[in-house]
């Protein structure tokens, strides 16, 4: 396998099937990856109505009505919009949901890996994110920002955060089920047992 370096994720971007857009600044494209800014909705995941994460619970959910699910999603997670050149503090131990301001094509020869920049990982911010994107994805792609430092850490949305990097995939790529998070225009929660690990669950 190899990595896409600089040139040809431009030759890529041009012919039309790779896309990060928007491109606010050349130097976004670095020498084998391309940064990724933060977008302006927070989702800041919270213990309300809830002590514990528990598969069982995400089986009955995904078998009952939709407004439990919803019902599920509005007690977990807090929803904020921040306009440009405002900030909202991550805290220690904190663990929030962002969306990239970046919209993402890959294709089906390609697959997405997301890391933190270093200078933002070494104030403690970690991106715990699901880091790699599949071919053939369309969407944003949501940030997992964790801080593990002991400050709170400022963040404002359209800061470089993290950085997409792209490696060829051999071989067919496509997957039979639809994937989760695919066409996302915002964070949203996933499921932690799929369908298919079910019948393991107790009723």
């Amino acid at each position: 396998m190899s990595t896409l370096g600089k040139g040809e994720i431009i030759k890529r971007m041009r012919a039309g099937g790779l896309s990060v857009t928007p491109l606010l600044s050349n130097s976004q494209i670095g020498a084998a990856s391309v940064d990724l800014r933060m977008g302006n909705v927070v989702m800041m995941v919270r213990a309300r109505g809830s002590s514990h994460v528990d598969p069982l619970g995400v089986k009955r959910a995904a078998t009952g009505p939709d407004h439990a699910r919803e019902e599920n999603y509005q007690q977990k997670h807090e929803r904020h919009e921040l306009p440009f050149k405002s900030s909202f503090l991550l805290h220690p131990g904190a663990l929030a949901l962002v969306p990239t301001l970046e919209w993402v094509v890959i294709p089906t020869d390609l697959i997405g890996a997301v890391t933190a920049r270093s200078t933002w990982a070494r104030e403690g911010l970690s991106i715990a994110t699901a880091t790699l994107i599949e071919p053939g994805y369309k969407g944003i792609v949501t940030l997992e920002l964790a801080n593990l430092g002991e400050i709170p850490i400022a963040l404002y949305p359209g800061l470089e955060i993290a950085q997409i990097s792209f490696t060829k995939v051999v071989g067919a790529a496509k997957r039979e089920d639809r994937a989760q998070f695919r066409l996302s225009f915002e964070p949203r929660q996933g499921s932690v047992a799929k369908p298919s690990e079910f019948p393991f669950l107790p009723d």
